[in-house]
C-alpha cells in the first residue's frame, strides 16, 4: 500500500521544486517591501531585543522597564 495517491515516479519533482523558489522568491519581495517600510521601526525593536536579553545583571525593576518597552513597540507595531 502507497503512502501518497501517486507514485514517486509520477512525483513531478521540478514542478514541486519550481514551486517552492517561487515562494521562496515572493517571501524574499515580501521580506524587503516590510524593510523598506518599516525597517527603522524593526530596528530599534530588534535593539531593544538584544539590549533587553544581554544585560544578565539588571535587577528585577529595571529588566521589567525593558520588558514593558519591548511590548509597547511591538503593540505600536500592529499586525
Amino acid at each position: 500500500m502507497q503512502a501518497c495517491a501517486t507514485s514517486c515516479a509520477e512525483v513531478d519533482y521540478a514542478e514541486l521544486l519550481g514551486r517552492s523558489a517561487k515562494f521562496e522568491l515572493l517571501r524574499e519581495k515580501v521580506k524587503q517591501r516590510i524593510d523598506k517600510q518599516r525597517g527603522k521601526e524593526l530596528d530599534k525593536i530588534a535593539d531593544l531585543v538584544v539590549e533587553t536579553i544581554s544585560q544578565k545583571a539588571k535587577t528585577g525593576e529595571e529588566l521589567e522597564k525593558k520588558r514593558e518597552q519591548l511590548r509597547n513597540a511591538f503593540e505600536e507595531l500592529g499586525g
